[in-house]
């Protein structure tokens, strides 16, 4: 489900992050642990030999791979990295370079990232270049703390962009993918001109909602590789309140109450940017606690089946 303003979402959940998640009861205590993670990373780099620049916020970066002839970032580019995380101790966190590992993408320039260090650091960089980015806690996750990294980290994170979109070419990309999946594996299916795919699977016999209904629903979202991002039984669903991604309210008011159906949906009427979160196993705990508001990655094309179980007019 999808606040009405995503950019208000987007603020209010990195102050949030930055915020409450750092617990500092007061700006003298905040003031206190920046220079602490100061010279923690300034101790550090001085005790490697590290040839780093700190950027004015605080984070260091050096250059590990450039590539002079790649197209410089702009605010606004969904940009697409890999990138490994680690503790200052070199512990491995997470990477996504591995089999299987989902790629990372943020929307440049917005803050919609977690670490905020990386809003800017990415900044720096051309696509095909590798950087290595050391960043103090109050730049990440403050004294927020989970099983793989303790309150007030610091992070070195190594990271490679891969590849830059606009939105209108991620969106023309997932249509096509989505209609050579749907063409595999739900040939009946219907399409909107929002670009929705829609299938009755198991018809209703009451009515369909109308604007402004209450669904009392069951509701299954997956990726389209069938993993699992959120599962809810007789869930209350408050249409065209602004609360819903787009493709789910369209596709409820297409169901028939006592009726299935499965919907299949661009990241243009499903989450759009997403806060990027890395690590990106931290994102299903930050939503279990509601520090963010849905537990899908950016820019995913999304599947969900829905069971409408009864309407309220």
């Amino acid at each position: 489900m999808r606040k009405s303003n995503f950019m208000i979402v987007a603020v209010a959940v990195m102050a949030v992050v930055f915020s409450a998640t750092s617990c500092l009861k007061s700006e003298s205590e905040y003031e206190k642990q920046v220079k602490i993670d100061d010279k923690i990373l300034a101790d550090f780099i001085a005790a490697q030999s590290i040839t780093a620049q700190k950027h004015s916020t605080g984070f260091y970066y050096q250059v590990i791979e450039p590539n002079d002839e790649g197209a410089a970032l702009k605010k606004n580019d969904v940009v697409i990295f890999d990138y490994s995380i680690y503790t200052l101790s070199g512990t491995l966190i997470q990477t996504n370079t591995i089999e299987g590992g989902v790629p990372a993408m943020l929307k440049l320039q917005t803050m919609t990232v977690i670490p905020e260090a990386l809003d800017y650091g990415v900044s720096l960089m051309k696509v095909g270049e590798k950087y290595r980015f050391y960043i103090p806690s109050y730049l990440a996750y403050g004294s927020y703390s989970t099983a793989d990294f303790s309150p007030h980290t610091n992070f070195i994170i190594d990271l490679e962009v891969t590849d830059v979109k606009s939105e209108d070419e991620i969106e023309a990309a997932q249509k096509d993918s989505i209609a050579n999946y749907v063409a595999e594996h739900y040939p009946e299916m219907v399409a909107s001109p929002s670009g929705l795919y829609f299938l009755d699977s198991i018809p209703g016999t009451g009515s369909k909602p109308m604007s402004n209904s209450v669904a009392v629903v069951d509701i299954k979202r997956r990726y389209l590789d069938n993993t699992v991002t959120m599962s809810n039984d007789a869930a209350t669903i408050y249409l065209d309140r602004n609360l819903n991604a787009p493709g789910l309210e369209e596709g409820i008011k297409l169901t028939k109450e006592g009726g299935t159906s499965v919907l299949v949906m661009p990241a243009s009427i499903g989450f759009r940017q997403s806060v990027c979160v890395i690590p990106q196993k931290t994102r299903a705990k930050l939503y279990e606690q509601q520090i963010i508001n849905n537990n899908v990655e950016p820019y995913s094309i999304l599947k969900y089946t829905v069971k409408l179980k009864s309407v309220m007019y």
